[in-house]
């Protein structure tokens, strides 16, 4: 019983980890800044702390599971459907250069999805990517992909 619940969880885990893998050994095709003009972080070290966390919470993830399986036959909850859609939207309105109406609009959404109603809570979600965008302006010198928005703030900076 043991054995076939292991090979039944590795599934999703080794998916995950394929692909954080992939994404790791993509970063070693980043060019990389000469030092001298290095502010901050190099193009290719964020990317790759956030793969190494992706791989650290799947295996923490396949062990939580082993060790209290959930009980079978459970559905998926439909929100993470809808969770799912939002996602796919978020990836269209990327590709069509509207980064920062994604970034509200995915934010928002979500918190909707997921049973938010406080008013004050979502204009606050609604700022925070604004906010974020602002700090990695100022803080750590990086620019986000340029869009009609962000052009907009970009030239009145």
């Amino acid at each position: 019983m043991q054995r076939s619940r292991l090979v039944h969880h590795s599934g999703p885990l080794l998916a995950v980890g394929l692909l954080a893998i992939l994404a790791f050994v993509q970063t070693y095709t980043f060019k990389s800044v000469p030092a001298i003009l290095a502010r901050g972080l190099q193009p290719a070290t964020f990317p790759r702390l956030v793969t190494g966390l992706i791989l650290i919470l799947a295996v923490i993830a396949f062990i939580h599971d082993l060790r209290k399986p959930p009980p079978p036959g459970d559905a998926l909850p439909r929100v993470l459907f809808s969770t799912t859609l939002l996602l796919v939207i978020f990836s269209a309105l990327v590709a069509s250069n509207l980064f920062l109406i994604a970034l509200v609009a995915v934010t928002v959404g979500t918190a909707l999805l997921w049973g938010e109603r406080r008013i004050l809570v979502l204009i606050a979600l609604a700022l925070s990517p604004l906010i974020a965008i602002v700090l990695f302006d100022i803080g750590l010198e990086i620019r986000f992909p340029r869009s009609p928005l962000l052009n907009l703030y970009y030239e009145w900076r």
